[in-house]
């Protein structure tokens, strides 16, 4: 029923529908939940598999299909986990003038795949696609603006070669051997992996960086990266992420998190908090992140003294739940720019007494030292 409501609805509508969205997901998993297929629970039911080639072309081989602009299909996964869909193949035959195309829950083939040259919008998300080299993706997607690759299982050693991409986020879900991204326009990247042995950013355009990943492997080539300003970085591997990708470069904004299982003894034989002060000094809007603010917080009293003035004008610090009220991150603000502004979260679980502690002996204490700036403050609070 549902699927010949879709199709009925492109009949009835023609030329004039603009955007279509069928959503069958239910909240029904997705690939890295495959449980179904583990205890042999898949659905055998094809009523809800709307990525099928024959539930696809009920609608798009309507009037509808060179009409729409705009596709988001989510699949129901018991049903869709263990059929490989044409979804794709289908889709560029009929919608010639599609500009945006959203796919979630399928296992999809890549065979007769036509050309979309008006497609600017790519989302696939909790997919098994049956193009391992992404070769099909880059020759058929040549006008991608912006992709979105989350959870797509299927890969091995994926190159990206998209001239116009201007933003792209990937989420690999499984530990390909290699990762490549070939894309000279590329402005925001957003990448979340394992531990590639090769990872290759050919991005000389790229000015917002935002790098999930375990560990660096032994093969890394980031040369195209001359116009990278602001840079995120989740990992237990900061030293080597840090001095590949912010020490000899102009970064003006550096966001630092840490895995759920690093501890403080973990980070201070990683990266000693000195490195830290030091680099920090260097940029000029530092945020720390809420698991990597609060173990560097214990770690600072170990630094040595650092007074020349630095450029940092902007810090952001997330406290964990305390009863200190002296200041933990003196050292920051000893490299901050002549003006900086702070801001200062206090974990939920924060007493009122050590909120109004902080807000009232911090200002005055920190303008009783010397060389320091004049700091604007701002206290918030974080969960």
């Amino acid at each position: 029923a549902f699927r010949l409501a879709a199709a009925n609805v492109a009949s009835l509508l023609g030329t004039h529908l603009r955007s279509l969205a069928l959503d069958a997901s239910q909240g029904h998993g997705c690939p890295d939940q495959a449980i179904w297929a583990k205890h042999a629970e898949f659905d055998e039911a094809n009523d809800l598999h709307l990525t099928s080639g024959e539930s696809v072309a009920a609608w798009a081989a309507t009037a509808a299909g060179p009409a729409l602009r705009e596709v988001d299909i989510a699949d129901f996964w018991p049903q869709s986990c263990w059929r490989k869909a044409e979804a794709l193949p289908v889709i560029s035959h009929f919608c010639h003038n599609l500009l945006k195309l959203a796919l979630k829950n399928a296992w999809l083939s890549v065979d007769g795949l036509e050309i979309m040259p008006n497609l600017t919008h790519l989302t696939l998300e909790f997919i098994r696609l049956d193009d391992e080299d992404l070769s099909k993706l880059n020759e058929c997607f040549p006008c991608l603006q912006i992709l979105n690759l989350i959870g797509v299982g299927g890969l091995e050693n994926p190159k990206i070669h998209l001239s116009q991409v201007k933003t792209f986020r990937w989420e690999v879900s499984n530990a390909p051997w290699s990762l490549a991204i070939h894309a000279p326009n590329l402005v925001h990247l957003e990448l979340k992996c394992v531990e590639p042995e090769i990872l290759i950013l050919d991005t000389p355009s790229v000015s917002t960086l935002k790098l999930t990943i375990d560990e660096l492997g032994p093969t890394v080539q980031v040369d195209g990266l001359a116009s990278l300003k602001n840079l995120r970085i989740e990992s237990s591997d900061l030293k080597s992420l840090l001095q590949l990708f912010a020490s000899d470069r102009e970064i003006r904004t550096l966001d630092l998190e840490l895995p759920v299982s690093v501890n403080c003894v973990d980070l201070y034989h990683e990266v000693k908090p000195d490195y830290l002060v030091q680099l920090f000094s260097r940029i000029t809007e530092v945020k720390l992140s809420p698991r990597f603010s609060c173990v560097l917080m214990s770690l600072l009293c170990l630094c040595t003294n650092h007074e020349s003035a630095g450029r940092l004008e902007k810090l952001l610090v997330h406290l964990p739940a305390s009863h200190i009220t002296a200041c933990p991150f003196v050292p920051l603000l000893s490299v901050s720019a002549p003006s900086c502004e702070v801001t200062v979260l206090f974990h939920a679980d924060t007493s009122d007494a050590v909120r109004q502690a902080a807000a009232s002996v911090w200002p005055p204490f920190v303008r009783g030292l010397p060389r320091f700036p004049e700091i604007t403050w701002r206290w918030g609070t974080w969960q």
